[in-house]
């Protein structure tokens, strides 16, 4: 992904879902509260939360990487939240995806003994291409962007995955212990999203554990802008 200033994008066609807390929230990793709910996508699919993402999903979702630099081994989605979209007061996220990572060796540096910056983009790149694209797959980033117009295929997201998608900003990461590189997860919120113009920013959140406790966290607002033609009425 590549970053993008927020100010470069237009001031037109604003509009919000999801809830107004900070894009960090608390306890991140304690068991959810919520409802399990139903997704109910396009052609009139249900998906039964959480809803598992194959693996040969996510092998198709990190064809463009190296080999050596494929970390994310598995994924789902755990929660989606039509409260959330519906009201702009809601705490909830408006969906929440885990992945399990495992970093035998560093793809571009020897062995530093610890997950580093580098890893941590690396590792959100990948869990939110994939988790992203399960979204497109399933109907829910219909649901999630709620406006007039036309949302890329599948087939059309995984043709244009690497430059629809692009990081804005990076805030709060930190680290607070070593972690073990060889088995990981991590959990990556979407918080809430803005529409400007045909461009979706996306307000997210992901934190990364072993099996000692939480490591390392962070936000990042990604932008996500498909080939998309606004309807007009």
């Amino acid at each position: 992904m590549l970053a993008i200033p927020l100010e470069a994008r237009p001031p037109f066609g604003i509009a919000q879902n999801g809830n107004k807390a900070a894009a960090l929230p608390p306890g991140m990793f304690a068991p959810h509260l919520y409802e399990v709910l139903d997704s109910e996508p396009r052609g009139g699919v249900r998906h039964r939360l959480p809803m598992a993402i194959s693996d040969t999903f996510v092998a198709d979702i990190l064809k463009p990487y190296r080999e050596h630099a494929k970390y994310l081994k598995s994924a789902e989605i755990t929660h989606f939240s039509q409260k959330a979209l519906e009201d702009s007061t809601s705490d909830e996220s408006l969906v929440t995806g885990t992945g399990r990572f495992s970093i035998p060796e560093s793809c571009y540096i020897d062995d530093t003994g610890h997950f580093n910056a580098v890893e941590f983009n690396i590792c959100y790149n990948q869990l939110a291409y994939v988790v992203f694209g399960k979204c497109v797959e399933a109907g829910l980033m219909h649901r999630l962007w709620r406006v007039n117009v036309d949302i890329p295929s599948f087939a059309e997201y995984k043709r244009h995955q690497l430059p629809a998608m692009l990081i804005v900003r990076v805030d709060g990461v930190r680290f607070f212990k070593p972690m073990k590189s060889d088995d990981f997860r991590a959990e990556l919120t979407i918080d809430r999203m803005t529409l400007l113009g045909q461009a979706g920013f996306f307000f997210t959140s992901i934190t990364f554990s072993d099996c000692e406790g939480v490591k390392a966290k962070g936000s990042v607002v990604l932008a996500f802008q498909p080939n998309l033609t606004q309807h007009k009425d």
